[in-house]
């Protein structure tokens, strides 16, 4: 059990890693599109859509990483008032809600994906992909989403990362 543990824990490091690398590649490919442009060259046909499809994917592969970090977008200011344990009940029905959202998501797009690639749909850009794999993002990082809120949950952890509630070392200046 501790080595798929282990490679779980691999696993969401080296979609995180994957991520940021995609995000670098749009980068280039962005700047190379740009200065081609200006230069009055042509620009590859296939950078605006790849750079679209890459959001989607750069955004699924990080979130599971992201909730593991609690790296995610929550809202402290009403929760942050109250007493601890009302605060640990808050966080706890929190983490129940957002499992059954994500796998919610997961379960749709799961749907998506599979009634597009039964109907053999393409979608239609500057590139061709078959429409299924707009999905395949989505059901991969909802469902590994809702296995690291999971995690938070069993384990006992907070959705808010270790030394938030520490004031930082600005707050109060001006």
């Amino acid at each position: 059990m501790a080595r798929v543990i282990q490679l779980y824990d691999r696993m969401i490091v080296m979609l995180a890693v994957l991520a940021s690398i995609t995000v670098g590649a749009v980068f280039v490919l962005i700047v190379v599109d740009v200065s081609m442009r200006t230069g009055g060259l042509r620009p590859p046909i296939f950078s605006s859509a790849v750079s679209e499809y890459s959001l989607l994917y750069v955004t699924m592969l990080a979130a599971p990483w992201l909730v593991r970090e609690r790296g995610h977008v929550r809202i402290d200011s009403f929760i942050t008032f109250l007493p601890i344990p009302a605060k640990r009940f808050i966080e706890r029905i929190l983490m129940l809600v957002c499992i059954a959202l994500s796998l919610m998501a997961a379960w749709l797009s799961a749907e998506f994906a599979i009634e597009f690639w039964r109907k053999g749909d393409i979608d239609i850009r500057s590139i061709e992909i078959p429409r299924s794999l707009l999905f395949v993002p989505l059901v991969l990082g909802f469902t590994l989403c809702a296995v690291e809120f999971l995690r938070l949950l069993v384990i006992g952890e907070t959705l808010t990362a270790p030394g938030d509630s520490e004031p930082s070392p600005f707050e109060g200046e001006i």
